[in-house]
């Protein structure tokens, strides 16, 4: 949320367990001294951080409550399970690029053939183990990749990733039969075994359908509104709704074929179960909506989330970009903020006033408010930059990632006197 580091949880995820089984492995083995040696040491310590990364992107893919406001919100949340599956697919190519590594090795007479001792036959579990390893490899693989291709309707992407419940499970198994036994003994193994325990738990809980459950609200399509520049504002009546922060979302779902989507609750918790969105046509499901969506028709809404929420106190500025100011809607009706003194510059940027969503609901309210509102269009040759700002204590920033990243780079050359910038992280795949 803040302009500073957040905790690198995957370098933390990759020092310990390769930290711990390195320990392990001197302590048992000593250090390598051959090619052989160091093709098995690698393929087990890419293993074991493998299935630690995958363990708690399984983890974070389970939603748990606890968890969200330790990480910032449910997109940022979101954010470590995308880095997390990423360098799952990265580790896993390395591990299997290591395990195949002899056959170039052997062709280029770089390394001797290993001299295999005599023994008895196979064991048909190791055989399983290795196979069922193999086939989840290719699965988990073809699923990082695809979850990278933007053009894969999101539709197709949610079915699929479904699939990283039993994935996870296949390289489970393999774990457990190929990890040698005296690691188990060890704090490597203690740790691995946690973490496939916790994996496993939150698969099995995948797998039953269970994830956001508990959070899922009925209710239904009370008043659709056409607005300017292709975007759409949908008043829901939620059944039960526990109330709502401004400035949280709420994952919707209108179709069940098509499943939920995130959107901003641009409306502040009146305590009548009233929802407002206002949805922008930015990929082939919004822009369906306005010829699919109908008055009275069923809707599943889950929440909240997030935790872009308001604060007073010091002096600020807001920036909006575009549809990002659906949770600033949201700010200037909520009575958080209304009991509080507000030293509020608010940077509307759109591309034209035309295209501005609720504007004149956004004047009265800063008026109302004292918030100084700044209207920044496009077309008119008014770009925003850092330069813009005035010396402020917090930036609060909704809108495109470019934009965003932007002004990160320009507060930050103002060195101590940087603000802190908060956004939210909003991609869910």
């Amino acid at each position: 949320m803040a302009m500073k580091r957040n905790l690198p949880l995957l370098s933390l995820l990759l020092l310990v367990s390769g930290a711990l089984y390195a320990a392990a492995s001197l302590w048992q083995n000593g250090l390598p001294a051959s090619y052989w040696q160091w093709r098995r040491e690698l393929v087990m310590l890419s293993g074991v951080q493998l299935m630690t990364v995958m363990s708690a992107a399984m983890l974070l893919a389970a939603r748990p409550r606890w968890l969200e406001p330790r990480l910032g919100g449910l997109d940022r949340l979101y954010a470590r399970h995308k880095q997390l599956g990423i360098a799952a697919g990265l580790l896993l190519a390395a591990h299997w690029l290591i395990k195949l590594s002899p056959k170039l090795m052997l062709a280029l007479a770089w390394v001797a053939p290993r001299i295999k001792s005599g023994g008895g036959g196979k064991d048909p579990l190791v055989s399983l183990a290795k196979d069922v390893g193999e086939w989840a490899a290719w699965a988990v693989l073809a699923m990082v990749t695809l979850a990278l291709l933007r053009a894969v309707p999101y539709r197709f992407w949610r079915k699929l990733h479904k699939l990283f419940a039993p994935l996870y499970l296949m390289g489970a198994f393999h774990g457990l039969i190929l990890m040698p036994a005296e690691m188990w003994a060890q704090p490597v193994g203690w740790l691995l075994a946690a973490l496939m325990l916790i994996g496993s738990g939150c698969a099995l809980y995948s797998l039953a359908g269970r994830i956001g459950k508990q959070g899922q609200y009925a209710g239904r399509v009370d008043r659709i509104e056409a607005l300017p520049a292709g975007q759409l504002e949908v008043i829901c009546q939620i059944d039960g709704w526990p109330g709502h922060r401004a400035g949280q979302f709420a994952l919707v779902s209108f179709s069940a074929a098509e499943g939920a989507h995130p959107f901003t609750i641009a409306s502040a918790d009146h305590g009548d179960g009233r929802l407002r969105f206002i949805i922008k046509a930015l990929g082939d499901y919004t822009r369906r909506l306005p010829a699919e969506l109908e008055v009275g028709q069923t809707v599943t809404v889950e929440g909240p989330y997030g935790c872009f929420q308001p604060r007073g106190g010091a002096r600020q500025a807001w920036v909006a970009g575009g549809i990002g100011v659906t949770p600033f809607l949201a700010w200037l009706q909520s009575r958080e903020l209304a009991e509080k003194p507000l030293d509020v510059d608010f940077y509307y940027c759109v591309r034209s006033r035309g295209d501005a969503a609720r504007l004149e609901e956004v004047r009265q309210a800063c008026h109302q408010r004292g918030v100084r509102l700044h209207l920044i269009e496009s077309e008119a040759g008014a770009l925003l930059n850092a330069d813009m700002l005035p010396e402020v204590g917090e930036v609060w920033f909704c809108g495109p990632q470019g934009l965003g990243e932007a002004l990160r780079r320009g507060l930050k050359q103002r060195g101590a006197q940087a603000p802190a910038f908060h956004n939210e992280a909003f991609s869910m795949r």
